[in-house]
């Protein structure tokens, strides 16, 4: 089982958007909803974005996994100004992947990009009210760093970056 992860090509686009809606599906079929469908589409996702945000990973040839990764988030970090940091979101697996370690594949890869580009931290902001998305975040390094209440009740994380010379 061979993975690969990268940006992906515009032709992508749509299974790109499919991962997430299944992802969003199944949130909603669990009874803890988090992402509106409605909003998972190319002219929402891509305004202010560029087709080189978005990752996935590939098994065998086949979109296993998804994120988004954007070099500034003032919507949700507006006390960042440094740019210091890579910020992830809609980290989403799809289903026959789940339990594989694809998702720490995921933040493993981001990990790299933010080291690879100079940056001192990886950020992201989940919702505060799921205890176990908040505890697969903190089992891969990621601290807490403060709670509000923005969209929805969140959770905004990071994780301390080393460069090249502290690894």
């Amino acid at each position: 089982m061979e993975t690969v992860i990268r940006s992906i090509h515009e032709s992508e686009l749509d299974t790109f958007l499919e991962v997430l809606k299944e992802g969003a599906r199944w949130i909603a079929a669990n009874r803890i909803p988090m992402w509106n469908e409605s909003d998972l589409t190319a002219h929402r996702l891509l305004d202010g974005l560029t087709i080189n945000h978005f990752y996935a990973a590939y098994i065998d040839g086949e979109i296993a996994a998804v994120m988004i990764l954007l070099e500034e988030d003032s919507f949700f970090w507006p006390e960042d100004q440094q740019n210091d940091a890579l910020y992830l979101h809609k980290l989403c697996i799809r289903r026959k992947y789940s339990k594989t370690g694809l998702s720490g594949s995921m933040l493993a890869f981001a990990t790299n990009v933010a080291q690879s580009r100079n940056k001192s931290y990886l950020k992201l902001d989940c919702a505060s009210d799921r205890p176990p998305l908040r505890q697969f975040y903190e089992k891969h390094g990621f601290q807490l760093v403060r709670e509000a209440n923005t969209v929805y009740p969140t959770a905004f994380y990071r994780l301390k970056i080393k460069s090249y010379a502290e690894a």
